[in-house]
């Protein structure tokens, strides 16, 4: 029996150059979607700063598991109050559209990412490293009078082409046995803010969402959208401080040009340590 091109022993600089070609779009939709078909659509209602708490409900409604998190989010510690609430319309009333908007936005696009024969073993700390830096973005640009859905969403997803490599490693067209897993680290470190992007343009997300993730290491490079780009890089590296997904980091990000740019000072700096590691913990529980 003859063996396809496609079936055929592919060595791992024949696969790092496949995914260059960026041919791994044919199959990208292939087998699983990564992302729920309703996702975009979902995303795009919860992002809606005019959306009722009515018409919030009725979707939420739709769906018992994320109905289910959002009374966990108006009953935690976090919502700071004695009263139990016991009904998806309380619930949505005392959380705030806007935090509702942003749980069901995390739901819908980190649902699929959390399988490790997919995604590998650490699945689920790349989902919280996500949701942890969508938190912090959404933090940072109500700081800087940024549009804070928007830096949300964009730190939600800044990650994205990590997802997309291991899911073309482990699923669509699966790497060699002789690519080493310091290879493939190494591959995703390199690309995955640039696949990402890609993703999303064939995800049809529009450009304000697109720039920043190709430009969430270099944000001086994202001209049009340098602002939120700006914003995604300080709260990436800011996840990495407070150890949302990873191990902690001691640095002092006050000395980082990019921070300065956006109006850091000693004392953001010290309401953000007292406020990030509540707020990651109780949105990692919310999401999960």
């Amino acid at each position: 029996m003859t063996t396809s091109a496609w079936e055929a022993p592919v060595q791992p600089q024949a696969w790092v150059t496949w995914l260059d070609s960026g041919e791994w779009h044919r199959s990208l939709n292939s087998y699983t979607p990564m992302i729920p078909a309703n996702a975009v659509e979902i995303a795009n209602l919860a992002r809606d700063p005019e959306v009722s708490a009515v018409k919030l409900t009725q979707a939420l409604g739709k769906d018992p598991l994320l109905a289910a998190n959002v009374i966990r989010l108006a009953n935690s510690a976090f919502s700071a109050s004695a009263t139990t609430i016991t009904t998806l319309s309380d619930a949505v009333v005392r959380v705030g559209t806007r935090s509702v908007r942003q749980l069901v936005t995390a739901a819908c696009l980190t649902s699929k990412l959390r399988n490790p024969k997919t995604y590998g073993s650490h699945a689920q700390l790349l989902v919280d490293h996500s949701v942890g830096t969508a938190y912090i973005s959404w933090l940072v640009a109500d700081h800087v009078d940024v549009d804070p859905d928007a830096a949300f969403l964009c730190g939600l997803l800044h990650d994205i082409g990590k997802f997309v490599i291991l899911k073309l490693a482990h699923e669509d067209r699966p790497i060699p046995a002789t690519m080493t897993e310091a290879r493939l680290k190494a591959v995703i470190e390199s690309r995955h803010a640039t696949i990402g992007q890609q993703a999303l343009a064939h995800w049809d997300f529009a450009p304000e969402i697109q720039m920043p993730v190709a430009w969430h290491h270099d944000p001086g490079e994202a001209h049009g959208h340098l602002h939120v780009a700006a914003i995604v890089y300080a709260a990436n590296r800011l996840a990495h401080r407070y150890g949302c997904g990873c191990e902690p980091e001691s640095v002092n990000l006050l000395e980082d040009e990019t921070f300065g740019k956006l109006g850091f000072d000693e004392a953001f700096m010290q309401e953000l340590d007292a406020h990030v590691p509540g707020l990651f913990e109780v949105a990692k529980k919310i999401s999960a």
